[in-house]
């Protein structure tokens, strides 16, 4: 049964952002996707939607799964202010952001933050990364843009002005029937497919990080945030880890045993939160094999950019 939990409220409550100094239009919604099949936000979901309230978003947040939220979970997002939703699971994300636009809960939205919680992170304030790219004046926006299969922006971190929204093609692509989807469907469809969308109205993909434009990414292709997860974490350009990385590593990658090392002491996610995670039996799609082809390239690129991250570092240390 699809039912809200704490009813939406026209105007945010949220107050611990200056409008005017990060540039977010009043009245921005972000819709956030979560997994919930025991009903439980972990905490570092929670740590992530907080960082999303610091940046003036009124949130939705999407459960999808069987279970009704616990009550720690309900406790927290009614402290925050964050209305929340409850759904069976299907479709994935493009199913859950599908669900809320359909309730029209961004209908006024000058700016619509599609998130998920397929990260840990951020490892430093999510607020001053959006403010730095000037995420909010851009038509359409992603943290991370790849070239892996078609380019697109990775879709678990994307922003659409209202006008990119309502456009033709990306209104397609949010009518489609993604809960009758399987999960590559939904890839090529969804995340894939939105990309051609702002593409096919006009709209240009750019991204805190980005291969769009580059030469090695056009012959040989990769998943930024697995080849180059040390760099985008450790320089705060992209603050995050994806949990699948960490949970999988299906592209055996080596030196991802170094991952606490992006993790600034001072940022307050707490690398314990990961450690805990893994003890946890996680209901996730099996990830697709791999080759050895791509293992060997995968961690090719993954060492060298640790390395080349390092060494540039150390040199700046000894100016």
């Amino acid at each position: 049964m699809q039912h809200l939990l704490n009813p939406p409220d026209p105007v945010s409550k949220n107050r611990s952002c200056d409008f005017s100094d990060t540039g977010l239009p009043p009245g921005s919604v972000c819709l956030f996707a979560a997994f919930a099949p025991d009903g439980i936000l972990p905490i570092f979901t929670r740590f992530y939607l907080k960082n999303i309230l610091n940046c003036g978003f009124i949130l939705h947040l999407v459960l999808s799964g069987e279970t009704p939220a616990d009550k720690e979970t309900i406790v927290f997002c009614k402290k925050n202010n964050i209305h929340v939703w409850q759904r069976p699971n299907g479709g994935m994300d493009f199913g859950a952001w599908r669900f809320l636009l359909q309730k029209n809960v961004a209908a006024q939205a000058p700016y619509i933050l599609l998130a998920n919680d397929s990260v840990f992170g951020p490892f430093q304030p999510l607020a001053d990364v959006l403010k730095q790219a000037r995420a909010y004046a851009l038509p359409a926006w992603g943290l991370v843009a790849s070239r892996l299969v078609t380019p697109h922006l990775q879709s678990w971190f994307v922003g659409l002005s209202q006008q990119t929204l309502q456009t033709a093609p990306v209104q397609r692509v949010f009518s489609l029937p993604f809960e009758h989807m399987s999960r590559n469907e939904i890839i090529w469809h969804g995340e894939l497919g939105l990309s051609v969308a702002l593409q096919e109205a006009g709209i240009p993909l750019q991204a805190a990080w980005s291969d769009l434009q580059s030469p090695l990414a056009r012959f040989l292709p990769t998943n930024p945030m697995h080849t180059h997860w040390y760099s985008l974490a450790v320089s705060g350009q992209v603050p995050f880890i994806k949990r699948e990385l960490l949970r999988n590593n299906s592209f055996a990658i080596s030196n991802l045993h170094q991952w606490p090392e992006v993790i600034p002491p001072a940022c307050g996610f707490n690398p314990q939160w990961v450690t805990d995670s893994f003890c946890k039996n996680e209901s996730r799609p099996v990830p697709a094999a791999t080759t050895a082809k791509g293992r060997t390239l995968y961690n090719l690129i993954s060492t060298a950019d640790g390395l080349r991250w390092k060494v540039g570092h150390l040199k700046r240390f000894i100016r």
